[in-house]
């Protein structure tokens, strides 16, 4: 017993502590130094038989292993997110301003929202349902979408339609429609769907070229690149509080109003 010991508190100078041997201790993470090599005390054989101890006890705690990675990947999302809300705070004009976004909700609602999403984005399709929701339920939410086309060129076609739909009063039934649909559409399914929806579409398919369209799109995918967004749907909630992922009606109603309560005077402006 008294050996085990001398090898586990050897084995902790090379980047774990004997607390990591508790039940479901995290094993901390430690970054390599540039150092000189330090030549090893143990024998071959003690090498062995500590290989063997630290082997056999992460192999009946493998807890160990996944908390450490739990520990990690959580450290790396909390200082990726604070760099994108400081970006947000960098760049709020052209976040909360931009006269071309599509606005939903209450347009003079005091709870900001903005939502960078993606139409045939699996997770995207999934929250726009909860925004559905969100706005039943909550009636001071101003949603900002920015549409941001990062599955490819049915991803930007998609986002075209939806942009010159705006022009027409009808950004938000074509982007219900859409969202809602089972399949990725293409260019005359789209056409299809829009003329059900009333929309001119001779129109819409002239606006959906037009460099009006595209400044809006190079605009959001300029703007999500200064930020730091990789992903969709990502959300910022109220003055800079960002959110990477998906959220419930309810998780969202719940903090958009914590973050309102907090800060009411960072609020952007409207």
């Amino acid at each position: 017993m008294k050996k085990f010991y001398v090898y586990v508190l050897s084995f902790a100078s090379i980047g774990l502590t004997s607390g990591a041997f508790a039940d479901n201790a995290p094993v901390p993470v430690t970054t390599p130094q540039a150092s000189a090599p330090v030549a090893s005390s143990f024998t071959p054989a003690q090498v062995t038989e500590l290989e063997k101890l630290v082997g056999d006890y992460l192999t009946k705690n493998p807890e160990i292993i996944m908390n450490s990675f739990q520990a990690g990947m959580a450290k790396q999302q909390a200082e990726s997110v604070a760099k994108m809300e400081k970006a947000v705070a960098d760049n709020k004009a052209k976040i909360f301003n931009n006269a071309a976004d599509p606005v939903g909700g209450n347009v003079q609602g005091t709870q900001n929202l903005v939502v960078f999403m993606d139409p045939y984005c699996g997770y995207c399709k999934k929250f726009h349902k909860e925004l559905v929701a969100l706005v039943k339920t909550n009636k001071d939410v101003k949603i900002i979408f920015k549409d941001l086309p990062i599955m490819g060129e049915g991803s930007t076609t998609a986002i075209q339609a939806l942009l010159a739909a705006k022009a027409q009063g009808k950004y938000e039934q074509l982007q219900d429609a859409i969202f809602t649909s089972d399949k990725a559409l293409d260019k005359k399914q789209l056409m299809k769907l829009a003329s059900s929806l009333g929309i001119d579409t001779k129109k819409l398919e002239a606006d959906m070229k037009s460099k009006d369209v595209q400044a809006e799109i190079d605009e959001t995918l300029a703007l999500a690149k200064a930020i730091g967004i990789n992903g969709t749907p990502t959300l910022i909630l109220g003055a800079d509080k960002v959110v990477p992922g998906y959220l419930t009606a309810e998780e969202l109603n719940k903090q958009l109003q914590e973050v309102s309560t907090a800060a009411p005077s960072k609020t952007a402006s409207k």
